[in-house]
């Protein structure tokens, strides 16, 4: 038999054991939880105070984006109309404008899609026909060159004007002043993104 003194050291053994067992078992994911909320705690509250400070510099920040949105360089440079159909017909107008400005006659303008898939910006273009004389021409180029919204003229064709050799053959009376030059190009302007609602 197991003596006295033995058995009670063995019951307070297993009474140990079972009082460990219950603790691991009960207080174990008591404290892992308390220790992973306490980590969330900590992280909401390190969330709450970057949340704070953004929208205590909130109202500082519209104002600069409100100002840069104002002073915003591309919209000097692009067409205000986002509509193609609707940017060509002005387009159209500004480019009679133009040459009729610096003295030349508007033989036809004609809107050509500008569909370009590596461009950032839609575009709308433009085949002009127009009779004039060098220095008109030169002026409308230095118009173009520097007008805003930006335009780009591409495909410049100058050639004499057939109907100045037709001129020689009717009387001096008869004649209207012939421009000496028939001129064609292209016009192309950017056109602004259309506004998502």
């Amino acid at each position: 038999m197991i003596p006295l003194r033995l058995r009670q050291l063995l019951a307070l053994l297993i009474l140990l054991a079972l009082l460990a067992a219950v603790i691991g078992l009960v207080l174990g994911p008591l404290v892992e939880r308390f220790l992973s909320d306490e980590e969330s705690i900590d992280s909401l509250s390190h969330r709450l105070e970057v949340y704070q400070r953004l929208a205590h510099e909130l109202p500082a920040q519209e104002a600069r984006l409100a100002g840069l949105q104002r002073s915003d360089p591309m919209s000097r440079l692009v067409v205000a109309e986002s509509r193609p159909a609707l940017a060509g017909a002005g387009l159209q107008q500004l480019i009679g404008h133009l040459i009729g400005g610096v003295g030349a006659q508007v033989v036809s303008t004609q809107i050509v899609s500008r569909a370009e898939a590596e461009s950032p910006l839609p575009a709308v273009g433009l085949k002009v026909h127009m009779r004039g004389e060098n220095e008109q021409l030169v002026r409308l180029l230095y118009d173009l060159a520097y007008h805003e919204p930006l335009l780009l003229v591409e495909n410049l064709v100058v050639l004499s004007n057939p109907r100045v050799d037709m001129q020689r053959l009717r009387r001096p009376e008869d004649l209207q002043a012939v421009p000496s030059l028939d001129i064609s190009f292209d016009v192309k302007a950017f056109i602004a993104k259309e506004a998502k609602p």
